[in-house]
């Protein structure tokens, strides 16, 4: 009786095709993940900008980027991040937390981590980013891909100055208001990504506050950086660089509440002008 099957050629031509319909599978279902995450990561910021509106309406001004005790400002402070969780539905976290009676750090110079800073928040993260869930660069508090937006800056890198107002909405104990916005909400930005990747050397951020002194000096950008001309070009060569891992750019959440995107290489100056909230150059969102 003879026997059925394959022959070698027919094998070959078989993975072959497999081969050919893997090749084209892949990178489509790729594509249509990266689609989802740029969706979740635009929601996020979406949520942080009603979250801002919120505490907009109790407070009658934006929160700080950090709040820190003035008598020694370059001690912790606790972030925009901390500040917002009761508009983000975690009203027990900020309470276990209790920034409103406490020192973020508990005295300690830099803010040692501590079970509830190392709580990992879906919101705070973009489903992109490669970075670990605890920022082993900022101390190991849970990671942020977000970072406030803390106005046009100074020559890189600055020397730390307590309670300098750079221009924007959210710096160390600022307390701007939507008067003072006189750019409008809808050409300020409040907060942009922040990639956590160490390959290309970025940092990302965290969402509990600044940590305080470090060998570099006040670790500021644990919650806010500027945009300036030399260290903050989007996906950029700086590790406070505003940046993500989505393809291309990165996204940003204006004053209004509206979440855009930068493209890779936009104009600096654009950027600056879209930072700072009074210089009187209105300007259109870079593509």
């Amino acid at each position: 009786m003879r026997r059925s099957g394959f022959t070698l050629i027919e094998l070959l031509v078989v993975s072959g095709i497999i081969g050919v319909l893997v090749a084209l599978v892949v990178p489509a279902v790729q594509n249509v993940r990266e689609s989802a995450n740029r969706t979740v990561c635009q929601n996020n910021l979406r949520q942080m900008g009603l979250a801002l509106h919120s505490y907009y309406t109790i407070y009658n001004s934006y929160p700080a980027a950090y709040t820190s005790q003035t008598s020694s400002p370059a001690l912790p402070g606790w972030g925009w991040g901390t500040t917002l969780l009761p508009y983000l539905e975690q009203a027990p976290l900020w309470e276990g937390l209790n920034p409103q009676n406490s020192i973020f750090g508990g005295g300690a110079n830099p803010a040692p981590a501590t079970p509830l800073t190392q709580t990992c928040l879906p919101v705070f993260r973009c489903p992109s980013d490669v970075g670990t869930p605890l920022n082993t660069q900022r101390f190991s508090h849970a990671t942020s891909n977000y970072r406030a937006v803390a106005g046009t800056g100074v020559a890189y890198p600055p020397l730390f100055t307590p309670n300098e107002d750079f221009g924007g909405v959210m710096f160390q104990n600022s307390q701007i208001t939507m008067a003072s916005i006189t750019d409008g909400t809808s050409n300020t930005l409040a907060l942009g990504e922040c990639s956590f990747n160490m390959t290309k050397n970025y940092w990302g951020a965290i969402w509990v506050g600044m940590t305080g002194l470090n060998t570099d000096g006040a670790r500021v950008s644990d919650v806010m950086w500027w945009i300036d001309q030399t260290s903050s070009t989007i996906n950029g060569s700086s590790p406070q660089s505003f940046s993500s891992s989505h393809s291309g750019g990165a996204y940003f959440v204006f004053c209004d509440g509206s979440v855009r995107f930068f493209s890779d290489g936009a104009d600096i100056t654009t950027l600056r002008y879209m930072a700072g909230r009074n210089d009187g150059v209105i300007v259109n969102a870079p593509d």
